[in-house]
């Protein structure tokens, strides 16, 4: 497979795996993954001081999960640059977010709880559930206990973002193993304004900065209402762990090697990225970054070796022989292309152990 081949597969992948993190993450500082039950508290989260990264982080993650808004941001990535228009509010007691892409083919997105669709440009809905993977200010809310060991917080300088005083907090990763970031918070409202994903030379690799945000006390339905009609469905029962491990009982391969801090987030059957085959899935995160694996047997034998990286998107393909099956690996996520390489050669068939 050629590189130019696979990096389409990986950007595709990401935005079809991933979507969650609305098309490669372009919604890191947005809010859009808050949790959706939660009820909108009166007070502000910006009435207790805060001492420390961690309790700005805390901060952070309430602002986002109490507080109406609407704004427009910028997100820059390898890919390019894109303008979304963002709507923010709480309605008896879920999430209601609407964005809205602001240049190219008109596209937007709803969110209803738990519950995500996509507006595609020729009307057609596609709905998602968002159940086991979070943005970025849900995912910080674990620093206490899961980033800590991954990650370490310091403080920035203080800065200006879309008018507003701002705090810059650096999130440094502890080993090569995952991105950083630094993220710049309001000093009033403790929203999260501006997101950087940074690789470990100091590149920035993926940007998200709000230029324009504003705190109503009401966003009007009109405003939150989707241009297409999406038919939300019922409430339905998250997977256990007790399922993510009677899934691995039935696989017959192995990682043989998962970056430290790394754990196991979900197992599933899903469509292949390099053919039209369903594929053995799963989902690896360390709290904050994540990757997938997929397995699937090679019938053409004509995959082959290849990787590539599209911004913080890294996309690997490798096949291993069992006896006289051939199996091809697939490794995407936002992790550094050596250690998704890494990950793609040791997997490996159990019988092989």
């Amino acid at each position: 497979m050629s590189k130019g081949k696979l990096w389409v597969l990986g950007n595709g992948l990401k935005q079809i795996i991933h979507r969650v993190v609305f098309v490669g993450a372009c919604l890191l500082c947005s809010g859009f993954f808050a949790e959706g039950s939660l009820a909108k508290p009166a007070a502000t989260s910006a009435a207790k001081p805060a001492a420390t990264p961690a309790d700005w982080l805390s901060r952070m993650v309430t602002a986002s999960a109490s507080t109406t808004y609407k704004g427009l941001f910028i997100y820059e990535s390898a890919s390019g640059q894109m303008a979304m228009r963002i709507f923010h509010t709480f309605e008896e007691g879920k999430l209601r977010e609407r964005l809205i892409y602001q240049n190219g083919p008109y596209r937007e997105i709803v969110r209803y709880g738990d519950q995500l669709a996509f507006i595609r440009p020729d009307g057609d809905v596609s709905r998602y559930r968002t159940e086991g993977v979070n943005g970025l200010v849900d995912r910080l809310a674990n620093y206490q206990d899961d980033l800590r060991h991954s990650y370490r917080l310091l403080f920035g300088s203080d800065d200006r973002v879309a008018g507003r005083e701002a705090l810059r907090i650096d999130i440094q990763p502890r080993d090569s193993h995952r991105y950083g970031y630094a993220i710049w918070i309001d000093r009033e409202t403790a929203l999260l304004l501006r997101s950087d994903l940074i690789d470990e030379k100091g590149v920035i690799l993926e940007r998200l900065q709000y230029v324009g945000i504003s705190m109503p006390d009401k966003i009007s339905a009109e405003l939150l209402m989707p241009s297409r009609e999406v038919v939300w469905q019922q409430a339905f029962q998250k997977s256990s762990d007790q399922s993510v491990q009677s899934g691995l009982a039935h696989l017959s391969w192995d990682t043989g090697w998962v970056p430290s801090g790394f754990k196991l987030a979900g197992i599933s059957q899903t469509d292949s990225p390099v053919s039209q085959q369903k594929a053995d899935s799963l989902l690896f995160s360390d709290g904050l970054a994540t990757f997938s694996v997929f397995v699937e047997k090679d019938q053409s034998r004509m995959h082959g070796s290849a990787s590539e990286q599209n911004g913080a998107t890294s996309a690997v393909s490798h096949l291993f022989r069992d006896g006289e099956d051939y199996y091809n690996v697939t490794v995407i996520g936002e992790i550094p292309l050596g250690v998704a390489e890494r990950v793609a050669v040791s997997v490996k068939s159990q019988a092989s152990e």
